[in-house]
């Protein structure tokens, strides 16, 4: 169970009032990135206009192969889409392509003749690599007219993808690039993935094509679909989405936004952000206790302990997830040694600890987030957590954030605390007691 909140520093004290979205929403509060030229972008979908769905093992997939992608369709499937305009593609990328996934595909069919089913893995995974190499790095390059490069054009496709949305599908993160279209989407009700593509394509081509007085194909027929597997292929394909534009390297200009009728990104956006915690794993005490009554205590404080390592766990993979999307680092970018060195830009003091003594800012934070219904996790009136594997605090994302311990604090300073904290001296002193060095 989690609860997180992200925003920027210099909104902090408009939105203190919002509540907090979970976990499935942390995208939503991404980093502003400089903004960029003749593009139309999204920022990653809000908790309550976009739930994805994933992969599900014993739902039938549909398997199609026509032009030259294959295409795996999944009821109540959440899709990562691209399409692109007709003349984006040079015929000498086209053929390295159909060359290369040809001898890949051959080897495939080798390896189900062998029964061979992690060569038949790694194939599947080359496949979709090799689109990203031939494909997606050639229409980065913005080959062809580029029609999008015109903001009007862009705002045609832009309105054309948000025209249905909640309606006939759900749309996630999408970005029009002067050249192809991103968009993650999820078909509601019996629309189908293919019916949804063809409206869009046909009804941005009709409008476009008008207003540029031209006629003949606009959009390839073809488009590129990909079943999202799990959650983590879910923060990927959505963080490629937002990082298409610098990858491109657009120069700057204005983005629409998905979450808004005609909203534009700030140019004076925020470049600071704070973000905000509270996890708890449910069951290990209840579980703990049964073992102790069967007088087993070695494996009670195992349970209790692993408890606590997921609770730690969750935290990295949300500190994670806040650093990814606030546009300083990648999602691969650090491996597991470098993780546990937390070599990572950014820290998240908790309360209670050296850097963060004072318990009573634990209050405060599960108030802004709405922690207790959004996760059920309590506070006592030590503003002790429970269940007792649960961790809260928060996530600073400035270059120069470090961790330190707080020294023997003097009177005058808990005085000055406790005034701008609003409550009594003895309180405060009552609190921050470790760390007190006089005599109360």
């Amino acid at each position: 169970a989690l609860a997180d909140f992200v925003l920027p520093v210099a909104a902090l004290s408009k939105r203190q009032a919002q509540k907090a979205p979970t976990v499935a929403a942390l995208s939503k509060c991404q980093a502003p990135e400089a903004p960029q030229k003749n593009i139309s972008t999204s920022p990653a979908p809000e908790t309550n206009e976009f739930q994805p769905t994933c992969l599900k093992a014993h739902t039938k997939i549909e398997k199609t192969h026509w032009g030259h992608l294959p295409h795996w369709y999944q009821k109540n499937g959440t899709y990562a889409i691209t399409f692109r305009l007709a003349d984006s593609l040079p015929q000498s990328v086209l053929h390295k392509y159909q060359t290369a996934k040809k001898d890949l595909l051959r080897l495939k069919d080798q390896a189900t003749a062998e029964k061979n089913p992690a060569f038949i893995k790694d194939c599947d995974i080359r496949l979709q690599e090799l689109y990203q190499e031939h494909i997606q790095t050639a229409l980065d390059e913005g080959h062809g007219v580029a029609w999008m490069k015109h903001p009007e054009i862009a705002e045609i496709i832009a309105n054309a993808l948000q025209h249905f949305a909640g309606e006939r599908y759900e749309l996630g993160a999408w970005c029009v690039m002067p050249n192809h279209v991103h968009m993650i989407l999820k078909p509601l009700g019996d629309h189908t993935l293919s019916d949804i593509l063809h409206s869009i394509k046909r009804h941005s081509a009709l409008v476009a094509n008008k207003h540029l007085g031209r006629y003949g194909a606009f959009w390839q027929k073809e488009s590129y679909d990909h079943l999202i597997r799990d959650e983590e292929d879910f923060w990927n394909q959505t963080s490629y989405i937002q990082r298409n534009p610098a990858a491109a390297k657009l120069k700057e200009g204005q983005y629409l936004s998905s979450t808004s009728e005609g909203a534009r990104r700030l140019e004076s956006a925020a470049t600071d952000f704070i973000g905000g915690f509270v996890i708890g794993i449910h069951g290990a005490d209840e579980f703990a206790l049964e073992l102790e009554q069967q007088n087993d205590p070695y494996t009670a404080i195992m349970v209790k302990a692993v408890a606590d390592r997921f609770a730690e766990a969750f935290a990295e993979l949300l500190h994670h997830r806040a650093r990814v999307e606030w546009g300083y680092e990648r999602p691969n970018e650090f491996n597991h040694n470098e993780l546990i060195k937390e070599l990572y830009r950014g820290i998240r003091p908790a309360p209670g600890y050296p850097a963060q003594p004072d318990h009573t800012e634990k209050p405060i934070l599960f108030s802004l987030l709405d922690a207790t219904n959004a996760c059920g996790v309590t506070l006592t009136e030590s503003c002790a957590m429970h269940p007792a594997s649960a961790v809260s605090g928060l996530y600073l994302s400035h270059p120069e954030s470090h961790y330190f311990a707080i020294s023997d604090l003097q009177k005058d300073q808990v005085a000055d605390y406790a005034t701008r904290k609003g409550m009594p001296l003895a309180e405060a002193e009552k609190w921050l007691g470790p760390w007190l060095g006089y005599a109360e």
